[in-house]
């Protein structure tokens, strides 16, 4: 291969700012921008049917074009290698793919050779730690002066080095407040030896309203401050001079923002002279210019000394061409189109009696992002906003944005929520600090009243948007507006997650999962089976449809929970959205609502006026629509018109019978214990692993681990109050890997131990492992370490999870595997001769399945210690049904027992219902320190139940109860058959 880098050097205004006005007719470019788009004809199934994604979300992330991959497949990832070399030429191609997409954002934003431009990481928020690091050694006391509208990722850097930070506020117009900045300024500048930054957001992520760039950079210049931007909203649309009139010190910003730019780096362009550090921020690979044993010597180019490790070439190529298509475009055209999405949305939806629209309605100097509340006339409050945007989900299939938008200070303050009311908020959304995580499980942040988190619903479109797109998402928000009352008693409210979903969707069906794609001899094979969608839907019959639905009366068989008995006196206070029994009321009175948002002033706007814009776009989709309707449909017969608006679809207001309980959800496990499900005929994949005869010595060598005497006494209690274990008992251990199971077989390791030394029983002890066979979990090493400790043990492979896909109808992959796992474990102990299984249940599983039996189905039961199987085959023991959960981590954590990551991503839904009971006992267990005592107590009359049979068990647990409460339970605490 010849090669000829360099030798062909392109235009230079091909990777230049651009003209500004664009370098391609307007309405081609953008149409094919529209037709380019990955992602536009896909489709989604809601609880109402199949509708067609519009995405409204792109202020959060853009979405990917065709081209742009199809160049990064064909030319950059054939011959991509690791950069900073040229020795090959896959490394040097690398390496000027990398130097190019530098100069093609260095050329765009106008930086100079004073300024570096790096690569960061993930988003803006990486940028702007970067730059934030770049103050800690500061040798002056470093002052941060920065707006209201300020996005997280601008305001928490900068909280972190220091704690002088002013907030400086806004105009009626909802710009910065130019007057107040400079007092502000001119305040500080009194103090001596003080570094003054000013870090300013250059578009509002909630409200869309555009910052005066060189006006508050000119102020901050005034008084020798730093001026620092925060581009990450509007750097795909707008204009970024680095050295205009007065030079900016630094702006940031998120390449996955811009069209074409899915998943790119974040970006710090910024003086080189503020990257001083002797250090870099990062040290590392490609940081370094020499690295001996007892020094180190760093690069002294910044944009080098700065980039620590393999940069992300590929993102950083396609943010490149993310910024030509941006120039090619030109900024002056997105900005004249921007301005008229903007005005078209505002004057559509302020004329609206029920939506609120956050921030100053002004649009000039206005990206159009809109953000909004929906008002309950009758009670003043809102509707929740994750309700909204479900709505929008499901009857329309457009994506926005629920939340606070990660700008937190300033949604509150467009709220009117005081610095009081914030505390009060927070207050109640902290979970109790206290509650230990890692008992339950907690892999991310929880509230019991996540609920209450006010926030709004934020659409964002893109300059490239059609009118007739454009028209139909306002029509859909003004539907959602005129009707949520009529679809709101059909959604249950989730109060942990502030959630709502569907009562006939409460879980994600048609989710797609990467365990599902398997490579063969054949390729990369996708065996889920997802629905799949071709119909073609007009904007026009999702309104209908929706229209249709709403006039559908609801099933009156049909009741949903919406949470309201967790208001109390503590917190009625704060509620703020209506809830579904409320609307349901008839004669509905208004309630006080905590907040009110804030109202702007009329800003007097030049140019065509808002009414004028909304007539011409409506007319133009008019026009259009008549124009594409064929000349027989036109002049008479429409089939449009005749056709059912609902597609033959039966309307999902009709109740029809759930799954299971009415709910929907994968069902609870029933209350028989199953052993006798057919096992799978695939015996040949099998390990089995035999103890060797061992001299004293060896056995001594052997690393079991020793148990504490209070969890031992409390195994031994469970064993013989119940008579578990009898003479020459062939016990197995059934050994999943988790932190139960591995403590189990010490433990009966201990006790058997102490049985030969004592010469009390005399049983045999084995383990066996179930391999169901996901992806997610892999068991294998216990065959080693079963091994090592030298003990009868056998790895069972059944390919469950490939049987439960293949299933015509498997409603809970979980209880499918559950239940096979169970009659693999039957067969497997009765070949091996076993006669007892011994499962790792411990006190906390037994109170979480007692609570949800009791709660879900209104029946006195839970995990029974032991009892005989159905075919009288196997007794199934429960030997730590007396010891804690976290005794048992605490047991597993010391000894550095091998305990195997389960992650299995084969059920449709978290298991919610364990989970909340986990959450419910903690709190009470912070309020009652002996909870467990009396639970473990309560519950003996219901874990001595030995029937397999759940006729049996109610009779057997009554008749427990009666025998416990006289004082006299049987002799061996088991109840007879």
């Amino acid at each position: 291969m010849s090669r000829r880098f360099g030798e062909e050097v392109p235009n230079f205004a091909d990777v230049s700012q651009g003209t500004g006005a664009g370098t391609v007719a307007d309405g081609d470019l953008l149409k094919w921008i529209r037709e380019d788009e990955i992602g536009r004809k896909s489709t989604i199934k809601t609880p109402f049917g199949w509708a067609p994604v519009t995405y409204c979300d792109y202020t959060a992330s853009a979405r990917a074009l065709d081209s742009i991959e199809g160049y990064l497949k064909d030319e950059v990832l054939p011959i991509y290698g690791n950069t900073h070399s040229s020795a090959t030429t896959t490394a040097e191609q690398s390496t000027l793919f990398l130097h190019e997409a530098r100069d093609v954002i260095r050329n765009s934003v106008n930086a100079s050779e004073h300024d570096a431009v790096l690569f960061c990481g993930s988003g803006s928020t990486a940028a702007s730690n970067v730059l934030a690091n770049a103050f800690v050694d500061s040798p002056q006391e470093v002052a941060i002066v920065c707006g209201i509208h300020e996005h997280h990722s601008n305001l928490l850097p900068w909280r972190r080095i220091t704690n002088n930070v002013t907030v400086v506020g806004e105009t009626d117009a909802g710009d910065i407040d130019l007057v107040e900045l400079e007092e502000t300024l001119r305040t500080l500048r009194k103090t001596e030896n003080l570094r003054i930054v000013g870090c300013f957001t250059a578009a509002s992520n909630v409200t869309g309203v555009l910052a005066d760039v060189p006006a508050v950079t000119a102020v901050l210049k005034k008084f020798d401050a730093l001026a620092v931007w925060d581009y990450a909203t509007a750097a795909p649309y707008v204009e970024i001079n680095m050295n205009g009139t007065h030079a900016l010190d630094a702006v940031f910003f998120s390449g996955h923002k811009f069209i074409g730019g899915v998943q790119s780096p974040g970006v710090l362009v910024v003086k080189k002279s503020i990257l001083n550090a002797a250090r870099p921020n990062r040290v590392g690979g490609g940081t370094v210019f020499f690295v001996s044993p007892e020094q180190e010597v760093f690069l002294k180019e910044a944009e080098y000394r700065e980039e620590a490790g393999t940069p992300d070439l590929v993102g950083a190529v396609r943010l490149a061409l993310a910024f030509k298509l941006k120039n090619s475009v030109g900024h002056e055209q997105i900005a004249r189109r921007e301005s008229e999405i903007a005005d078209y949305l505002i004057g559509r939806l302020a004329k609206n009696k029920n939506i609120v629209l956050l921030g100053s309605r002004r649009t000039s100097r206005r990206l159009p992002v809109i953000s909004f509340l929906i008002r309950d006339a009758p009670s003043g409050l809102f509707y929740h906003h994750n309700l909204v945007g479900i709505l929008l989900n499901d009857l329309f299939g457009i994506q926005s944005r629920s939340g606070c938008a990660c700008a937190g200070p300033y949604a509150q303050h467009l709220l009117g929520i005081d610095a009081e009311l914030t505390k009060r908020y927070l207050a109640v959304l902290l979970e109790d600090p206290r509650l230990d995580r890692v008992h339950l499980r907690r892999q991310g942040e929880y509230s019991a009243y996540e609920f209450f988190r006010p926030g709004f619903t934020r659409v964002s479109v893109p300059y490239f948007v059609d009118d007739r797109q454009l028209v139909f998402v306002a029509d859909a928000i003004e539907f959602i507006a005129e009707h949520i009352s009529q679809f709101m008693p059909q959604y249950q409210l989730n109060v942990e997650s502030g959630e709502y979903h569907h009562y006939k969707q409460r879980v994600f069906h048609n989710r797609k999962w990467i365990g599902h794609l398997q490579f063969t001899a054949k390729g990369l094979v996708d065996e889920s089976r997802n629905e799949q969608n071709d119909t073609v839907f007009s904007y026009d019959q999702l309104l209908s449809k929706a229209a249709a639905l709403a006039e559908q009366p609801l099933d009156p068989k049909v009741s949903v929970p919406d949470g309201t008995t967790l208001f109390d006196e503590t917190n009625i206070e704060l509620k703020w959205f209506v809830m579904a029994s409320e609307v349901m009321q008839k004669d509905r009175k208004p309630q006080p609502c905590p907040f009110e948002p804030k109202k702007y002033s009329e800003v007097a706007e030049e140019g065509e006026g808002l009414e004028a814009i909304v007539e011409r776009i409506e007319a133009s989709v008019k026009v259009e629509d008549e124009e594409e309707l064929p000349e027989e449909e036109a002049s008479g017969d429409q089939k449009v018109v005749e056709e059912c608006p609902l597609n033959g679809e039966e309307c999902p207001l009709i109740s029809e019978a759930c799954d299971v309980n009415g709910t929907g959800d994968c069902p609870l496990e029933p209350n028989d214990e199953n052993e006798t499900e057919p096992p799978l005929d695939d015996w040949n994949r099998r390990v089995v692993v035999e103890a060797r005869e061992l001299s004293k010595e060896e056995e001594k060598a052997l690393k079991w681990c020793q148990p504490t005497m209070d969890m031992f006494r409390k195994v031994r209690e469970a064993i013989q109050a119940m008579d578990m274990i009898q003479e020459g008992d062939r016990i197995l251990v059934c050994l999943s890997g988790g932190k139960d199971s591995l403590s189990l077989l010490h433990l009966m390791k201990f006790y058997q131990q102490r049985c030969r030394k004592y010469r009390k029983v005399n049983f045999h002890l084995g383990a066996i492992t179930v391999d169901p066979g996901s992806a997610a979990y892999n068991p294998r090493p216990l065959i080693e370490y079963c091994r090592s400790l030298n003990i009868d043990y056998f790895y069972e492979e059944q390919d469950i999870i490939g049987q439960a896909r293949r299933a015509k109808e498997c409603r809970s992959i979980c209880g499918f595997c559950s239940r096979m796992k169970r009659g693999r474990l039957a067969a497997a102990a009765q070949l091996h001769g076993y006669n007892v299984l011994a499962l790792g249940q411990h006190l906390d599983d037994l109170a979480e399945s007692f609570l949800i039996t009791a709660f879900q189905n209104g029946i006195l039961s839970t995990m029974k210690a032991q009892y005989t199987t159905k075919d009288k085959k196997l007794r199934v023991i429960r030997p730590l049904v007396y010891v804690r959960e976290k005794e048992l981590r605490d047991f597993a954590e010391q000894n550095n027992l091998p305990v195997i990551p389960e992650n299995c991503p084969a059920c449709f839904s978290s298991p919610t219902e364990r989970y909340r009971m986990k959450q419910l006992l903690a709190s009470q267990e912070l309020l009652f320190p002996k909870l467990f005592n009396s639970l473990k107590s309560a519950l003996k009359p219901l874990l001595e139940v030995c029937s397999p049979f759940s006729s049996e068990m109610r009779s057997m647990a009554v008749q427990n109860i009666v025998q416990h409460q006289s004082g006299k339970p049987e002799e061996n605490g088991v109840a007879e058959e």
